[in-house]
């Protein structure tokens, strides 16, 4: 097999953005969200539910120098970055979401146990799929951790004898009292000189932990507040910030965690049922990421686009995190983590995650179900924490799951269609913060989930007059007509009475509607329609750019908004936005994110405006864009294999043959696309050639 992996830069957008300068349109785009893609390079297995690595404090993975950054100006929390411990279970590139788990740090140290986890410099770092390892400068231990599906193993090799090793269990979030939280009540046991099992409340949630190490100088004991106490088990009360383990180290050491949310048992089995090797494992973790990489296959001209893809791929394959058997909410197998949230990858990660990766796809759809069954509530996010469903964390969108399950049964993923019906149903027509507006009693609370809302009834109706649900869809249909209600300023564009989350009534005004006929209509028809695309892409009056302004790739708001241009017979200029934002906004190296990657929401962008199709959420519609592979081929779920290929110069589409034959329309159906066969893009320099619908 190709060795995929090596392409893979795991650094990517992990630090402040550091882009080309801007070219084309996107010269006149401003950005408004973080500066910074907040991408973990940690340990990872595909979809797995370990994330490792070094843990600094910093935002938002727990990795790297920076300071809460959700737009503006960076700040930092170092000038370079420092090194505390391996922490576990990090985000990768969330923005500010509340929850940043870095569980159980894992510190070299000599001196004082208060100091085991204080900031220091490190060198020698070095990630790769499945892998990572650097030098820590205090002790001088070279410390490497790879992981399994479900648990973690380390390596410390200590030169200087007396180097010390402690677990912090109580460690959850950043820097600062803003960025985490105090652990709740805990209870650690000491079952031998060298394993150990904790029980603890961390962001309000019971996780127990299970710890085995191999190779230590001196038995394990237990600590308190930074104090080492005779006892082998130890009850703490809620309040006290830190608790651990603690043994002095041999000169190489291997320590083995698992986590669960369910249980004790799950825990250490986990922890002690791997056989394999430190270096058996990391060769199995690179043997699974070429598996799951290898399932797009993309060539291209220059070797740079070939990391930046493949690094954009890693990064998509990271979360959502299957923690399957391991749910709290209900005894059905399936249970994935870190939907963190959807509203930043029901466009573009989860689509592609369904398109291409079938395990991953039935078990992400099956616990959205499965938590709407056990709770009544479709979630908008769903982490593991204790508040995972609690509304504060919906204030940004509506009904965005809904979406999301449509999209997955256009893709053929298998589910329990008509239960999923009914329980989609039951959320938009039963949940109290819905009523007022689809009981038709008063508006949604803010425009955009007007749109959020009419656009996931239409998916829903799609599939119930499908299914033979022709009462449920009626119902979903009149709901999903109401869109036009939020459209009354006379300028084409939603209203302004109400507050818009990121951005203005501009950004909000281009989403890929269900009714993009209709809504053209209320901005003077097509050619109406593209002139005002032009003003907020900066076609016209760059300058001007107060409130008409695209954010470009920044944020998640935009992401699919070029694709307008596809339903008022302008792919020239969607051609123009895509390559000029895919030049300008996304390239190798940790500064090589636009902004928060969003748990794959913006890498999995990049993949599909690279590949040359992108999906329109909650409709069977994929939309041709401007391809940067050379050649691609998708493994498809089902299957079957999609190909893609580019043929001359130019990033205009002068003719697209599917399966041979020209394409009227620059588009294919989901269910086209996912029955196989070959995308043929004839490109061409000059404009005037383009196919423009």
């Amino acid at each position: 097999m190709e060795d995929y992996a090596s392409y893979v830069n795991v650094f990517q957008g992990c630090d402040e953005i550091d882009l080309p300068k801007p070219v084309g349109v996107a010269t006149a785009w401003r950005f408004i969200k973080g500066l910074a893609g907040t991408n973990t390079p940690g340990a990872a297995w595909p979809f797995g539910k370990m994330t490792a690595c070094c843990f600094s404090a910093g935002y938002s993975s727990g990795y790297g120098r920076l300071k809460v950054n959700s737009g503006g100006y960076i700040h930092h929390l170092y000038d370079r970055d420092k090194f505390k411990g391996i922490a576990h279970l990090q985000g990768d590139g969330t923005g500010y979401i509340s929850a940043y788990y870095n569980y159980a740090v894992l510190s070299p140290f000599t001196g004082a146990l208060a100091d085991a986890d204080a900031p220091r410099d490190f060198s020698n770092e070095g990630a790769c799929p499945g892998y990572y390892a650097l030098t820590d400068s205090l002790t001088g231990a070279d410390c490497e951790v790879t992981v399994t599906p479900r648990a973690a193993l380390h390596r410390i090799t200590c030169p200087a004898p007396g180097t010390r090793l402690s677990i912090n269990f109580a460690n959850d979030g950043l820097y600062s009292e803003e960025l985490s939280r105090p652990a709740g009540e805990a209870t650690m046991t000491l079952l031998s000189d060298a394993e150990a099992a904790i029980a603890v409340v961390l962001h309000g949630l019971p996780l127990w932990f299970h710890v085995r190490f191999e190779g230590l100088a001196s038995p394990l004991r237990l600590w308190v507040d930074h104090r080492e106490i005779e006892e082998k088990t130890v009850s703490i009360e809620t309040g006290h910030r830190f608790f651990g383990v603690v043994a002095e180290a041999g000169a190489q050491v291997h320590v083995a965690l698992g986590i669960s949310p369910k249980s004790a048992e799950i825990a250490r089995a986990d922890a002690t049922g791997c056989a394999m090797s430190f270096d058996e494992a990391k060769a199995a973790a690179r043997v699974a990421w070429n598996e799951a990489l290898s399932r797009v296959q993309a060539e291209f001209e220059d070797e740079k686009d070939r990391e930046i893809f493949y690094s954009n791929l890693y990064h998509t394959l990271i979360k959502p995190a299957d923690w399957s058997g391991e749910s709290p909410l209900y005894a059905e197998p399936e249970f994935m983590l870190d939907f963190a949230t959807i509203w930043d990858q029901y466009k573009t990660a989860l689509p592609f995650i369904y398109t291409v990766y079938p395990d991953a796809a039935r078990k992400a759809v099956k616990t959205l179900l499965n938590t709407a069954r056990a709770t009544g509530v479709m979630p908008h996010t769903f982490m593991l924490i204790g508040d995972c469903l609690n509304e504060e964390h919906c204030g940004q969108a509506r009904m965005l799951a809904e979406h999301s399950i449509v999209d997955a049964y256009l893709r053929g993923v298998p589910f329990d269609y008509d239960e999923a019906l009914s329980l989609m149903y039951a959320d938009a027509f039963t949940r109290s913060y819905y009523d007022a507006f689809l009981k038709n009693e008063g508006g949604a609370g803010n425009n955009a989930f007007v749109i959020d809302i009419t656009d996931a009834c239409a998916a829903c109706a799609l599939m119930a007059r499908e299914r033979g649900q022709n009462v449920m869809a009626e119902r979903f249909e009149k709901v999903a007509a109401r869109w036009r209600e939020v459209f009354t300023s006379g300028d084409g564009l939603l209203n302004d009475e109400s507050y818009f989350y990121e951005g203005t009534r501009w950004n909000y005004s281009f989403r890929l509607m269900h009714d993009m006929p209709g809504r053209m209509e209320l901005a003077g028809g097509e050619e109406g329609f593209a002139k005002l695309a032009d003003r907020f892409f900066g076609f016209v009056e760059p300058d001007n750019r107060e409130s008409s302004c695209f954010e470009g790739f920044n944020n998640e708001t935009d992401m699919e908004a070029p694709y307008v241009y596809h339903f008022c017979g302008r792919h020239d200029r969607l051609c123009e936005v895509i390559a000029s934002g895919i030049a300008s906004m996304f390239t190798t190296g940790r500064g090589g994110v636009p902004g928060n990657n969003d748990s794959g929401g913006l890498s999995s962008l990049y993949l599909w405006n690279a590949l040359g199709v992108f999906p329109a959420s909650g409709q069977d519609l994929m939309i041709i864009g401007t391809p940067r592979v050379k050649a691609a081929s998708l493994a498809l779920s089902n299957g079957r294999t999609l190909h893609v290929e580019r043929e001359g110069a130019g990033v205009y589409v002068r003719e697209a043959l599917w399966n041979g034959r020209p394409l009227d329309r620059l588009a294919l159906t989901v269910r086209e696309m996912m029955a196989g066969g070959e995308l043929r893009l004839h490109m061409t320099e000059h404009a005037g050639e383009a196919q423009l619908v």
